[in-house]
């Protein structure tokens, strides 16, 4: 991926001449096929403890089949009022990458280095890979979409969250 110099590339439009499949990105890096998929919002589609938490409700976007496993979208909601003893449980995950976008209600999180953060509806971030967080407090109407590579991935569950410094 060095060779890509992905962090010097310019957005750039071009001809249709100027595009070699056998160039693109994806081939490049070796990513599955991608085939085209949209998903409409219904509410019967979130469901509780589907996702890796109790306490939230959540809608599979269906990315990971049409991308061959290589990204996931959902958007959780809360099912349940906050309770700190289900949801206060410092961890961390294994993942390429990982987006949040606050969609409604707000939250309060500690990220490992970073400290105690408030988050609100139009928030976003995101969580390096393995870098330790909780959630400390949300709001009833909290709801976020999460986009992460893999699809498939580890979250490890911590004792207790170190130490931020500074």
């Amino acid at each position: 991926m060095k060779d890509l110099n992905l962090a010097e590339r310019k957005n750039r439009i071009l001809d249709e001449k100027d595009y070699n499949p056998a160039e693109a990105l994806g081939e490049k890096l070796g990513w599955p096929k991608q085939v085209f998929h949209m998903s409409h919002l219904r509410d019967e589609d979130f469901k509780v403890g589907a996702g890796l938490r109790s306490y939230a409700a959540s809608r599979d976007l269906g990315f990971a089949a049409v991308t061959g496993g290589l990204a996931q979208a959902h958007v959780n909601r809360r099912a349940k009022p906050f309770n700190a003893k289900d949801v206060s449980i410092p961890h961390f995950h294994d993942v390429l990458f990982h987006m949040v976008y606050v969609l409604k209600g707000h939250a309060k999180c500690e990220f490992e280095g970073h400290g105690v953060c408030e988050v609100r509806e139009g928030s976003c971030w995101i969580q390096p890979p393995g870098i330790k967080h909780v959630i400390l407090d949300y709001s009833d109407d909290y709801e976020i979409l999460e986009v992460i590579l893999p699809a498939q991935y580890d979250t490890f569950n911590i004792a207790k969250m170190p130490e931020n410094k500074g």
